[in-house]
């Protein structure tokens, strides 16, 4: 394993990665998917659940990861974290040779408040607001796919409130522009969702609004609701203190589903 670490954004926020060694054996297997990981917290701090857990079970299976550190609390406003979620699909793609990743085969995926930020650079990469911020025209920083996991989505009656009121700064455009099943288009990737009818936190009709949203516009979805499960999951393992639950099955679906758009075998 090679672990590098790059810093991304106005506020220099780490980028890590978890690379696999060159295969002398196979080379086949040298130009390989890459995850973008953004753990949850609220906009608030970082899920160690969500994090580690999560990159080195991708990792195993083939694919490399980077965990994004992006900002949260008071730096997580004026499109700071959207705008390091960016960058960092830029980056690896423009280091995809170096890396030895494939550029056509980046995804984001985020848990929670993460969630949303890898949705909504799936789904306003190129909105207009956001490329007036980002200065990027040229679709480089738009997501091959993403895995959004009881994710936060909409800023209206099912909205999370911290969440919401962190990442827009309390804004009200940014709000309706954060809602983000009020901004799909058939530009969005593939997306993969999970959430559970149970979560008190994130209800789950945040999922179900952007499933809405996404089937309306033709996008390719695959959608997974469990009947049960508390917020925040995460691997449905001890690491997040919950107990293993029937959505522990997300993690096979979405290395299936993975696998297939991607078409990489996974080990």
């Amino acid at each position: 394993m090679k672990i590098v670490t790059y810093e991304v954004g106005e506020y220099q926020v780490s980028l890590i990665g978890y690379l696999r060694d060159h295969n002398g054996k196979n080379e086949s297997r040298n130009k390989r998917p890459c995850i973008i990981l953004c753990p949850g917290g609220g906009y608030r701090f970082h899920s160690k659940a969500e994090s580690d857990p999560v990159a080195l079970y991708y990792f195993a299976l083939g694919v490399d990861v980077f965990t994004l550190h992006y900002s949260v609390g008071e730096h997580a406003s004026d499109f700071a974290p959207l705008l390091e979620l960016s960058e960092s699909v830029r980056l690896v793609r423009n280091k995809a040779q170096e890396l030895e990743i494939d550029p056509d085969k980046i995804a984001v995926m985020g848990f929670s408040a993460g969630g949303h930020l890898a949705a909504s650079l799936a789904v306003l990469h190129h909105n207009e607001a956001f490329m007036r911020v980002s200065g990027i025209r040229d679709g480089s920083n738009k997501p091959n796919a993403a895995l959004l996991c009881y994710s936060v989505i909409t800023s209206g009656t099912y909205r999370h409130e911290g969440s919401i009121e962190r990442v827009s700064g309390g804004k009200e455009t940014l709000k309706k522009l954060f809602s983000l099943e009020n901004h799909v288009t058939s530009d969005c990737p593939p997306i993969f969702i999970w959430a559970t009818q149970t979560d008190q936190s994130v209800p789950v009709q945040n999922s179900l609004l952007l499933v809405n949203a996404l089937v309306k516009e033709k996008v390719s979805v695959e959608f997974h609701l469990f009947p049960s499960g508390f917020h925040a999951l995460a691997m449905c393992s001890d690491e997040c203190a919950q107990p293993r639950e029937s959505a522990e099955q997300w993690k096979a679906l979405s290395v299936r589903w993975l696998s297939t758009l991607f078409a990489f075998q996974m080990v």
